[in-house]
């Protein structure tokens, strides 16, 4: 298509070079293409793909300056030529791709030549490589790159400025943060950070282009569960967060604008933009903010719930601890160990019952003569009694046990969230949701600031107009009085509060987190440990017991019938032998069980003890989650990242606010000076508490 003459190039533009080189140039696009940027149509005149070089791009017309745009396009990972270009870019070639961009830009440029020629160059990663190869060559060329890649080394002349480039670098992308960190300087012009992305790896890629690549072409982030508190949509293109002059639309980087003249125009243009630009960021900042404290009171309300799931994975955690099912809901009044050594308490009489039957045999006329004639006594009833003492004892050290686990359950888990600088009963939600009230009072302080001072800005440009026309109306009836003019919006005074809040920032919560993990892990163990230790002995005190049962049962008849000359005649000529060795195997039978249940238990307290420290440290990361929810607590971060980037943003608007209107010799205006720096003043303090509220 033909295209008129070009007449300027239009420096208010860098927002729509950004999303063309971030978002449009990896659309796929024809010639005559119609695509619309921040409102302005721009239509394709020519495109360049699958070159052999590797080289993507395309030629585009702002259809209101009337400028030719070449859009170079950045890096495709699925293109082995990109990736070998990018490689390249690290060393001192000259990759054929930079030769190819440049081929391009000349053909284009002559192509168009009646037309003014290509106004401007843009590309985003690789692709701004190519743009500053190309700009460096062609100083007349108006540059933007949005994240570029290195130009090869030895292409840069050390002392030249290149001012005809400016890159802009996201926040949170990867490439250019990594390029200057290892101070590899091989990016031409001027360099400005814009605040755009979320800082998560995930989002590597938008961070990188600044944009996403969505069908429906939103660019925004979903945070949160749709539905549920704290639910909301972050905004991550890269165009919306270059600040601009309301009044020329010259980027805000590098210095102050060029000063103009302020007359009623430029005064109304100044209040449209506060009541447009200004206000739409910083509700959208509010938003931001409102998410973040719908998140803190969900937590809030959920503390008991959140108090619950500790106290059960605490439970589980323990009950876990040992395999063997008998330690299963130990932390339970009623238990399985407790129902079993019941149990073993019953085995033990069962045993001493059936010993009493073993006596009766043994004090039988033939055990009678052995006893007369070596005057030895083999009863065993007497030996009982230490051992049901000591499984008595053993059943209230379990119950004792019991008893501990359920107060660190129902009382020392519940101290664990309570803390803070007001001893709040929820340390973390406690102090910020006393935070956020102050930041939300400071936050409608500042609105309201700016909603009066946009009245100011409207009255004074009224006064202006009408002063100018009541001197027109006395000079041209040759004096008179001048018109009265109504009266100013008044300024009031807006002091933001201070608050002594997370001063440690979002540590806030490790911090609760070690202090409240460290006193349950002492004061835990003190309870705990001397007890199982105890439990562990008094196992052992018991199986010694049982053992002198079964050695005294064993040994008596062993003595009887096999260590004397009568006991092996009454053996050989009776079946007397045989009663007493099936007496002494039933009465052996429950002392063994009880034995081998009794080896298991001490097995299982001794895991206990060696394993709770290990519990303990499985234990902090619940307790992490539960004094405040991970994904909750990052979703805060995030949303108080992205409302200091507009404040931020705001800030430098208003630092060129105030250069221009300062520079102004009238009275008026030096007092809108003073409330403008005043907001600004208030746009800084709101900008530190809300940065409180981020994780660092």
């Amino acid at each position: 298509m033909s295209v008129p003459q070009k007449i300027h190039f239009d420096t208010s533009t860098h927002p729509n070079l950004v999303e063309l080189a971030g978002y449009h140039a990896y659309n796929k696009y024809d010639k005559e293409d119609l695509l619309t940027v921040n409102g302005v149509d721009y239509v394709v005149l020519d495109t360049l793909y699958g070159h052999s070089s590797g080289l993507d791009a395309l030629t585009v017309f702002n259809m209101n300056s009337e400028e030719i745009t070449i859009v170079y396009v950045g890096t495709d990972k699925n293109q082995f030529q990109d990736l070998k270009t990018d490689v390249q870019l690290l060393s001192d070639l000259t990759p054929e791709q930079i030769q190819a961009a440049r081929l391009y830009f000349d053909k284009m440029n002559n192509k168009y030549m009646d037309s003014g020629g290509v106004s401007s160059i843009t590309g985003n990663s690789l692709g701004g490589a190519l743009v500053a190869a190309v700009a460096i060559e062609n100083p007349e060329v108006h540059a933007v790159t949005i994240n570029p890649a290195l130009l090869p080394e030895g292409m840069l002349e050390p002392n030249e400025s290149y001012d005809n480039i400016t890159n802009y670098f996201s926040t949170y992308d990867v490439l250019t943060q990594t390029l200057m960190a290892l101070k590899l300087d091989r990016i031409p012009g001027h360099r400005h950070e814009i605040y755009n992305g979320i800082p998560d790896f995930a989002m590597l890629g938008t961070n990188h282009t600044g944009y996403l690549h969505k069908e429906d072409g939103t660019q925004y982030y979903e945070i949160g569960i749709k539905g549920q508190p704290g639910y909301g949509k972050i905004y991550i293109d890269a165009d919306s967060h270059i600040v601009t002059s309301i009044w020329t639309g010259y980027p805000l980087y590098g210095g102050n604008s060029e000063r103009i003249e302020i007359d009623k125009e430029q005064l109304v243009v100044l209040a449209d933009a506060l009541s447009s630009v200004v206000t739409e960021r910083l509700e959208l900042a509010s938003s931001y903010m409102g998410n973040s404290v719908d998140i803190v009171e969900y937590e809030g309300n959920n503390l008991y719930q959140r108090m619950r799931v500790l106290q059960e994975q605490f439970e589980d955690l323990f009950n876990n601890l040992v395999g063997d099912p008998l330690f299963r809901n130990i932390t339970a009044i009623s238990n399985r160990l407790k129902s079993e050594i019941d149990r073993l308490i019953i085995l033990l009489d069962l045993a001493e019952v059936r010993c009493k039957s073993l006596n009766y045999v043994l004090n039988s006329p033939p055990s009678e003569l052995i006893e007369h004639l070596f005057n030895k006594n083999i009863s065993v009833e007497s030996v009982f009694s230490e051992a049901r003492r000591q499984l008595n004892d053993l059943r209230d050290d379990v119950d004792g046990l019991t008893n501990i686990l359920h107060g660190i359950v129902m009382d020392l888990i519940p101290e664990l969230f309570q803390g803070g600088q007001e001893a709040w009963y929820d340390a973390v939600v406690g102090e910020l949701r006393a935070h956020y009230s102050i930041v939300n009072g400071n936050r409608e302080k500042l609105l309201t600031n700016i909603t009066e001072f946009k009245k100011q800005v409207e009255d004074v440009a009224e006064a202006f107009d009408k002063k100018d026309k009541s001197l027109g109306h006395a000079i041209r009836n040759n004096g008179g009085s001048i018109l009265g003019i109504d009266g100013v919006q008044h300024t009031n005074t807006y002091t933001l509060e201070q608050s002594p809040y997370l001063l440690m920032k979002m540590k806030l919560k490790d911090a609760q987190v070690d202090f409240a993990f460290s006193r349950f892990s002492s004061v835990s163990h003190s309870l705990l440990i001397p007890l199982l230790s105890k439990l562990h002995l008094l196992t052992f005190a018991i199986e010694g017991s049982l053992d002198t049962i079964s050695s005294s049962i064993k040994g008596a008849t062993n003595l009887a019938f096999n260590g004397t000359l009568i006991g092996n005649l009454i053996s050989k000529f009776s079946d007397f032998d045989d009663q007493v060795k099936s007496k002494v195997y039933t009465s052996l039978e429950p002392i063994d069980e009880l034995t081998s249940t009794l080896r298991g238990i001490r097995k299982g307290l001794n895991q206990l003890i060696h394993g709770y420290p290990t519990l303990l440290t499985n234990f902090k990361p619940y307790l992490d989650s539960a004094i405040f929810g991970e994904d909750n607590f990052y979703n805060v971060h995030l949303y108080n990242l992205a409302s200091i980037a507009i404040l931020k943003e705001m800030d430098l608007l208003f630092t060129d606010i105030v250069h221009q209107l300062s520079s102004q010799q009238a009275v008026s205006i030096d007092v809108l000076v003073e409330v403008s720096e005043k907001v600004k003043q208030n746009m800084g303090i709101l900008q530190e508490q809300v940065e409180r509220g981020t994780i660092s």
